[in-house]
């Protein structure tokens, strides 16, 4: 095994230890640069994007629950996901439905998770060139593009690639000076990571696996030793996790039933490493799969791709193996052992009704990235732990005095490690560009297709120009599919507009039939409706009052025929001579159960009048008004139907 030799600067060449501000300047600059161009990049291709189906489910969730444990431990599919839920609530509450302020929010976090991996990366390797290609290979990694132009994926995994840096930082920093606050600082990294996608307790495991492979020395007992000295910081790392697990365990979260098989786990180990690791370590996977209907795509690489993926992997270990003997492949346990963990949870969990297509979701896979940035370079860089300490007790340019290495110095970068900077690189970085412009525009093509912003745009719109005239009332239909479609728990247009109702000049009313009543269109488009009767109440000829309640008890309103529609509405009409307060049934059969709103209401006095009752996707053939009030005097009748635009 090489490892890097310190040496004494040249003569003629200043010591990169004179002058601390000096020598922060070319890397520092160089790491701003790369932050600041992929800022520009993805935040000009998010910009186009907008919210998608779980986007508009969480948010409009968001809105129905004041903030609190109850709404942060809600589950999200079958995750404990309080960082989501908190994300989600924020924007519901300050910018709903806002796409440029949350793509603001992704590039700042993004831009955190940078500069903490290029901080780790000049720990480890010095602030020179090694540091500065793992810095952009790490910022214009493939991986990351769902997480940075999907919302529901950048919530969820920016916070956690910012947990984890956060965490292996502060681990090199424990171990260079064995002082717990740094080990707690990881901890809050690891909290930080779980909240928001608890498939980030597997990345833990690299820290552990850097102090044993890079930052102790010697045979394998006195890396065990280093290994087991460390036992404070494994423990301070493993609280933040247990508390994460009691909550999980006491709460209502689905957990696998089944054992997964070895073939299933070597399937989705397998495939995401040919179809989703490999590729995206050359700038692919160039092409992606993608239904009509759905818009986060799948890496779906060609051949090509695919082939390049494992020459170029190949091609690294040939070099790790000159350069650094056979002990340098270890650096490839590193992103193998969160790859089969990932597998495994995978398998576990939906592989019975996804497949291996789990294994090309990017989703699943981007916090994989920083372990993989790790092993590219560990391969061919082997850090000195010696160096690396000293970095990690005096920062990686401490101060010193004018002609004199500091006594704690650090040895000089690596300017060297990857050889001069020739052809063979200028071509390997345009090829790489080249190859991730492909990846991310053929991405975006798809991104922007999403019928979504269409129809929220001019559902605001029409939203903010009706309610200018004052109060509105609105029949609470089903959103357009596009939008919300049949696994949403939000679908109803009161539910997804609820979050920008306090942004409105007026009042809208749901299913208030008090006054005129509009509705959307499946565009978006609110618009003048009118109620389609499709069933009437069965009346007795010649009697004024068909359905009569008086004092206490209850009445049965019989319609003519089942309405089956799961978009129907009820249409109680009634003339009341007190103010009675009544609760409000429909029936199917033998089965009962409440319409979506005014379950419980108060009928008022007046002209003959009517309640609009929106049924919970079910048919129905009566409705059922029940009074305790001794003083009711009631007359009643229905129509049941459906509303439609008016022409």
């Amino acid at each position: 095994m090489t490892t890097y030799v310190p040496a004494a600067p040249t003569h003629g060449e200043p010591s990169r230890h004179l002058g601390g501000a000096r020598a922060l300047h070319p890397y520092a600059l160089v790491t701003a640069a790369i932050a600041a161009v992929h800022g520009v990049v993805i935040g000009a291709l998010g910009v186009a994007g907008y919210f998608y189906l779980d986007d508009i489910d969480m948010t409009a969730e968001a809105a129905r629950h004041p903030f609190g444990w109850d709404y942060l431990t809600l589950p999200v599919n079958d995750h404990l996901t309080p960082g989501l839920r908190t994300f989600y609530w924020i924007s519901a509450y300050l910018a709903p439905y806002d796409n440029d302020s949350t793509m603001l929010a992704r590039i700042v976090m993004q831009t955190i998770a940078t500069l903490l991996m290029a901080y780790l990366l000049a720990l480890l390797f010095g602030p020179g060139r090694t540091a500065a290609i793992g810095v952009g290979l790490y910022a214009f990694s493939p991986l990351l593009v769902p997480s940075l132009l999907s919302l529901s994926s950048g919530v969820n995994l920016l916070p956690t690639h910012i947990g984890i840096l956060l965490l292996l930082v502060m681990h090199v920093r424990y171990e260079a000076t064995r002082r717990l606050k740094y080990a707690a600082f990881g901890a809050l990294g690891v909290l930080l990571a779980v909240v928001f996608w608890e498939k980030a307790a597997l990345s833990v495991a690299l820290a552990p696996m850097l102090t044993l492979f890079y930052l102790s020395s010697g045979g394998l007992r006195a890396r065990l030793r280093a290994l087991l000295r460390s036992w404070p910081a494994w423990l301070v790392y493993f609280l933040p996790m247990v508390a994460f697990a009691v909550v999980f365990l006491t709460g209502d979260y689905a957990s696998s039933r089944e054992t997964p098989s070895l073939s299933a786990i070597w399937d989705l180990f397998s495939d995401a490493w040919t179809g989703s690791i490999a590729p995206a370590a050359i700038g692919g996977p160039w092409t992606w799969f993608s239904l009509d209907n759905v818009y986060y795509s799948a890496s779906a690489p060609g051949a090509i791709a695919v082939i390049a993926g494992q020459v170029t992997a190949v091609v690294l270990c040939v070099v790790a193996v000159r350069r650094n003997g056979w002990w340098a492949l270890r650096a490839w346990l590193l992103p193998a052992t969160v790859l089969a963990g990932t597998a495994v949870l995978l398998a576990a969990g939906r592989y019975d009704y996804v497949g291996v297509i789990l294994a090309r979701n990017f989703h699943y896979l981007s916090e994989i990235t920083i372990a993989l940035v790790l092993a590219e370079l560990l391969l061919v860089v082997v850090p000195d732990p010696v160096a690396v300490a000293a970095r990690g007790r005096s920062g990686l340019w401490p101060a010193a005095k004018t002609g004199q290495p500091a006594a704690d110095a650090p040895p000089p970068p690596d300017h060297r490690a990857l050889g001069p900077v020739g052809l063979g690189l200028v071509v390997a970085v345009f090829a790489y560009a080249v190859s991730y412009g492909t990846t991310v525009s053929e991405f975006e093509k798809r991104w922007v297709e999403n019928p979504v912003r269409d129809y929220m745009t001019t559902a605001l719109r029409d939203l903010d120009r009706n309610t200018a005239k004052g109060p509105i009332s609105v029949f609470d239909t089903y959103v357009a599919g596009t939008v919300a479609n049949f696994i949403s728990g939000n679908r109803r247009v009161s539910d997804v507009f609820r979050p920008v109702e306090r942004h409105l000049p007026a009042d809208v009313r749901w299913d208030d039939a008090s006054g005129p009543m509009l509705m959307f269109d499946q565009g978006g488009h609110l618009l003048p409706a009118r109620f389609v009767e499709e069933a009437t109440s069965v009346d007795q000829p010649g009697v004024l009052c068909a359905h009569p309640l008086r004092g206490v008890g209850s009445v049965t309103v019989m319609l003519d025929k089942k309405i089956p529609h799961p978009d129907g509405f009820l249409r109680l009409d009634y003339l009341t001579q007190t103010p009675t307060s009544v609760s409000v049934r429909l029936a199917d059969g033998a089965t009962t159960f409440a319409p979506r709103r005014f379950s419980e209401v108060t009928l008022t006095t007046g002209a003959f009048t009517s309640l609009m009752l929106g049924t919970p996707n079910r048919g129905f053939d009566r409705v059922v008004v029940t009074s305790t009030d001794p003083t009711a005097a009631l007359c009643l009748a229905a129509k049941a139907g459906r509303p439609e635009p008016a022409l």
